[in-house]
């Protein structure tokens, strides 16, 4: 794709069954499918404007292109369409212009919109291009490969119109034309009988009009439809329900599932499907009814299925293999990245669904640290100052060991990823060079220190009294008095509310009890000491755990 909408370049080479496309912003997802739908649309009288553009500049073609394989027979002839084919190579996914040996036979289906405005289709290749040579692909041909898009307005799917999925499915026979024509007399002849009465007083002035002006055709002018305005075709064929209501009346939700059904009982008459934003108007139970009909199980899928979310329930529902991102390089192009399907991938995509969707990524060691940050960005909202989710981050749980797996598969995705971690274990040289290589950014406290520890150092005196304060009201003063005992014989919770300054034993003794005693290991404990006991301090913290901070705010940010 060249030069369309906004989307200045952008190569996808998608597997079999179904795709599904991320990306935060306008990353080009949408367009992607249009691309798709408009290079084989099966009809030739589609309109352009100077905004199909990219940047409006006209005098840059767009250039769409579409290639196909498991092609018909018909579009296998060596003598008519011979010039046109090229080769496809399955365990490389590259194409190459020419068929050989090992390559599947697949054909380019081109069309290009010059400042004319006038789209162009033909068949493609380097070679019919270099000769002059023009190919197209034959109309009944082009109504078999044209995708069906379940949009937020599917209704014409619920009639038997030329674009309607139920014509796949069965085509009005050629006899019900004169059925339908004597329905349209019938109703004609019924409505002028009881409007008459209604629109009498009108049709007294026509008459008188028409006299005086000497119009004898309509001296004697009655109301009946328009013969023009009721001449029935198969779109006038609708299903309704039981009641007589038409099903067009379903909800946006209800109308998508019962399409997407019928496009899996069309079989191979529809073989790409084109769903954009899938989860709408969908509860998330019938989200993943929906994926299962267009085949989100399938092993051997019958169709070809494009899609667009921004929902972590289609993310986490889906398989690692079956998820596209597509990400912005900086210049208009989209780049189409997808993770190597493998457990680690699958593993991170269902614990961190949430923030596959974010531009950006926080890995954290565990829900301390993600409750932390959240009540940061709280406490920064409250107080109209940015926030790390302003900025495009989202946290994902590194789950403790798990940590530099989950940042790498970030990373390996093109996604700009951080890690937060605390320093009580340090990393070996190879765990560090696996971050180094795979870009992660890597924040952590002071060594030696857990995150509890590396708190209780940096926090001022009243802060440290808050602290012990919210673990009481959180855990329970026995619990935590407990913790203390463990670390010191001569500690416990009332101390900290009467004692003026703490020293670096009771600081090193508290962070231990907290640590081991679990005090804040949950993200909603994180989050109300982030937001009530460090925000409001943190320009009076000391050591390097408020540095630490504004250098991930000032990553967040570039």
């Amino acid at each position: 794709m060249s030069n369309f909408r906004g989307v200045r370049k952008a190569i996808w080479a998608p597997l079999p069954g179904l795709n599904a496309v991320i990306g935060a912003g306008d990353t080009g997802k949408s367009t992607l499918l249009d691309a798709i739908e408009l290079a084989l649309a099966p009809r030739r009288n589609l309109t352009f404007s100077d905004a199909d553009f990219w940047q409006l500049d006209v005098t840059k073609q767009i250039d769409l292109r579409v290639t196909i394989g498991d092609l018909p027979d018909v579009l296998l002839d060596i003598d008519r369409y011979g010039i046109i084919h090229r080769g496809w190579n399955a365990a490389t996914r590259l194409l190459s212009d020419e068929p050989g040996a090992g390559l599947e036979d697949v054909i380019t289906v081109r069309l290009t919109i010059d400042q004319d405005l006038e789209p162009r289709w033909s068949l493609y290749s380097d070679r019919a291009d270099a000769d002059g040579t023009t190919r197209e692909m034959p109309p009944a041909e082009r109504k078999k490969l044209a995708p069906t898009r379940l949009g937020v307005y599917a209704n014409h799917h619920l009639a038997w119109g030329n674009r309607s999925i139920l014509n796949k499915l069965a085509e009005i026979p050629s006899g019900a034309g004169g059925a339908l024509a004597d329905a349209a007399r019938k109703a004609r002849a019924e409505f002028g009988t009881a409007a008459l009465t209604q629109v009498q007083d009108a049709l007294d002035i026509v008459h008188a009009v028409a006299e005086k002006a000497g119009i004898s055709g309509a001296l004697e002018a009655t109301a009946l439809l328009d013969a023009h305005g009721i001449s029935f075709s198969g779109g006038t064929i609708a299903l309704h329900d039981k009641d007589g209501v038409p099903l067009r009346n379903l909800g946006v939700g209800s109308s998508r599932l019962l399409i997407a059904g019928l496009q899996a009982a069309a079989g191979e008459a529809s073989p790409f499907v084109l769903v954009d934003e899938v989860e709408h108007g969908l509860e998330p139970h019938r989200i993943i009814r929906l994926l299962h009909i267009l085949g989100s199980k399938e092993t051997a899928p019958m169709r070809q299925v494009f899609l667009t979310t921004h929902s972590a329930v289609v993310v986490r529902e889906l398989s690692a293999g079956q998820l596209w991102r597509a990400a912005d390089d900086g210049s208009g192009g989209v780049v189409m990245s997808r993770t190597d399907g493998g457990v680690e991938s699958q593993k991170t995509l269902r614990a961190c669904a949430e923030a596959f969707l974010a531009p950006q990524v926080i890995v954290c060691e565990g829900p301390t640290e993600i409750g932390l940050l959240r009540g940061l960005d709280v406490h920064r909202d409250e107080t109209g100052q940015p926030t790390l989710a302003a900025m495009g981050a989202a946290f994902a749980d590194g789950n403790g060991d798990n940590m530099i797996n989950r940042a790498c598969a970030f990373a390996d995705l093109g996604y700009r990823t951080a890690l937060l971690r605390d320093c009580d274990k340090p990393f070996t040289t190879a765990q560090l060079g696996k971050l180094a290589t795979a870009g992660v950014m890597q924040f952590h406290w002071d060594e030696g220190l857990s995150t509890e520890q590396a708190l209780c150092l940096s926090l001022p005196d009243d802060e440290i009294e808050k602290l012990v304060e919210v673990a009481v009201e959180e855990c329970g003063k026995d619990k935590v008095n407990s913790d203390l005992r463990v670390q010191s014989a001569t500690l416990n919770a009332d101390m900290f509310s009467t004692l003026i300054g703490f020293g670096l034993d009771e600081r090193r003794h508290l962070g231990a009890a907290a640590k081991k005693g679990g005090w804040f290991k949950n993200v909603t404990l994180g989050e109300r000491v982030g937001r009530e006991v460090l925000a409001p301090a943190l320009d009076r913290c000391t050591g390097t755990m408020p540095g630490i901070i504004d250098d991930l705010r000032t990553w967040a940010a570039a």
